[in-house]
C-alpha cells in the first residue's frame, strides 16, 4: 500500500510509479550503456513480469525497451552448441525449427510452461532474470546445462544455468543468449504435474553423467548428478527446505518421479 496525497492509501500499481525515462534500444550496445548508466534501470522485453514487481513496489529509474534488437530475438546454430536469443518469446522458441530438429524434447518441456496469454508475450531471458521460483526456465536449463551469456561496459560474461540465483554479475549486465551445449543422445524429461508441489527435470546423455533437477514454488531448485540411468545413483541427497511441504514427502515424490523419468527415456 502506497498513501497519495490526492488519493489516500491505494494499493501500489503501475499507477503509483514515479516518472521514469524511457529507452527503445535499437542495439545492445545501446541498451549495455543505457543499463550502465541508470540508478535503478528495468529491462522492458515481453513485459510480463514488470506489473508484478511495480506492485511489490519496484520504482525504476529508466526502462530499456530491448524488444526491437533482432539479435536477442534469433535462435542459432554456433559450433557445437545452440544458442538462444534472450528476447525469444515462449511460444515461438518451442516451436523453433531449430528445436525442434536438434533438442525436441526441450521444446516439449518448453511449450508445457506458462498459460497462453504469457507463452505468446514473455521471453525466455526475463524468465530467469526475474530470479522467480516459480518460473521454469531455469529447471529446464540448469538440467540442460545450459550457459547464459551477459553482456556489460566490461565485455561478455557466462555463467551456469543455476548460478543465476546466486552469481553476482556485473553492473548493468544485460542477458543475450542462452547457450546449450548439444551433446550425442542429450534427451530431457519435465515432470510438472504435481506444480506447484514440485517439478522435476531430467537430462542424460550418452558419453556424460546426466543432471536432476527439483524444484517447488518456494525454494531454489536443487541440482544432483545423475551417475547412470538408474534413480539409486544420484548424487547427493534432495535439498529443498519447503515452507509449506515436508522435506520427507518431497524426497519420496522425487524419487518416484525419477523412476518414472527414467524409464521414459529409457524406451527406445
Amino acid at each position: 500500500m502506497k498513501f497519495v496525497p490526492a488519493a489516500g492509501l491505494i494499493a501500489t500499481s503501475f499507477r503509483t510509479l514515479p516518472r521514469f525515462r524511457l529507452v527503445r534500444a535499437d542495439g545492445i550496445a545501446e541498451a549495455v550503456a543505457a543499463l550502465d548508466g541508470s540508478d535503478q534501470p528495468a529491462v522492458l522485453a515481453g513485459g510480463t513480469d514488470l506489473p508484478a514487481r511495480f506492485n511489490e513496489g519496484f520504482a525504476p529509474s529508466d526502462l530499456i525497451d530491448i524488444s526491437r534488437i533482432a539479435p536477442l530475438r534469433e535462435v542459432r546454430i554456433a559450433g557445437n552448441a545452440i544458442e538462444i536469443g534472450a528476447a525469444v518469446v515462449h511460444a515461438k522458441g518451442c516451436a523453433h525449427p531449430l528445436i525442434q530438429q536438434h533438442l525436441p524434447s526441450l521444446a516439449h518441456a518448453w511449450s508445457r510452461i506458462a498459460n497462453v496469454r504469457i507463452r505468446f508475450s514473455a521471453t525466455i531471458g526475463g524468465n530467469l532474470m526475474a530470479r522467480r521460483t516459480r518460473y521454469e526456465g531455469a529447471i529446464l536449463l540448469s538440467a540442460l546445462d545450459a550457459r547464459l551469456r551477459l553482456r556489460s561496459v566490461k565485455g561478455d560474461t557466462e555463467i551456469r544455468a543455476e548460478e543465476i540465483w546466486t552469481a553476482a554479475l556485473p553492473r548493468g549486465a544485460l542477458l543475450t543468449h542462452i547457450v546449450i551445449p548439444l551433446r550425442k543422445g542429450l534427451q530431457l524429461d519435465y515432470a510438472r504435474e504435481l506444480r506447484p508441489i514440485l517439478t522435476q527435470a531430467v537430462a542424460i546423455e550418452d558419453d556424460a553423467p546426466g543432471r536432476v533437477v527439483t524444484a517447488t514454488e518456494h525454494v531454489i531448485p536443487c541440482l544432483r548428478a545423475l551417475n547412470s540411468r538408474e534413480a539409486a545413483s544420484v548424487a547427493g541427497e534432495i535439498e529443498l527446505n519447503d515452507p509449506v511441504t515436508s522435506a520427507a514427502y518431497l524426497k519420496r515424490v522425487s524419487a518416484t518421479l525419477l523412476e518414472r523419468q527414467l524409464t521414459r527415456l529409457s524406451l527406445p
